[in-house]
């Protein structure tokens, strides 16, 4: 990520966004990139299985997710996200945007996203406004 400054942005500031990385460096600096950008809360968690237990309890407005975790990957996590695995009262949760933030330009995972309905695909390293502007999209569209 760059040192670039960071500027808040009003169309954030009552979003909650879930990050979902195995990577303790990549969820602390995302957390801190989105606090930036103004979202009202940033949850963590560490593999799909933990992210499916944060969506069970409440409803989040985007996803951020990697690809390549474990025990439960990206793919495994988003295919259960939109079957509606562990999401309790609120079916709207299992189509939260999703956008996959993943090191892996590999073309099974991108054709895999796109059948899963991934909103889009930021290659890593993090790109701050790569990530605002797919973000401003996103949510805004």
């Amino acid at each position: 990520m760059s040192d670039e400054k960071i500027t808040r942005i009003a169309a954030f500031e009552r979003k909650t966004a879930l990050i979902v990385d195995d990577q303790e460096l990549i969820r602390t600096m995302l957390t801190k990139l989105l606090g930036a950008l103004g979202f009202a809360e940033v949850v963590e968690a560490a593999d799909g299985s933990d992210a499916l237990k944060h969506l069970d309890r409440r409803g989040f407005d985007v996803i951020i997710c990697d690809i390549n975790m474990e025990p439960m990957g990206g793919l495994d996590f988003v295919s259960r996200l939109r079957q509606g695995a562990n999401i309790r009262f609120d079916a709207k949760r299992s189509r939260t945007p999703v956008l996959f933030l993943t090191g892996s330009s590999e073309k099974e995972d991108i054709l895999g996203a796109k059948g899963l309905g991934v909103k889009d695909y930021l290659l890593k390293p993090i790109n701050a406004e790569a990530l605002k502007a797919r973000l401003l999209k996103m949510l805004t569209a």
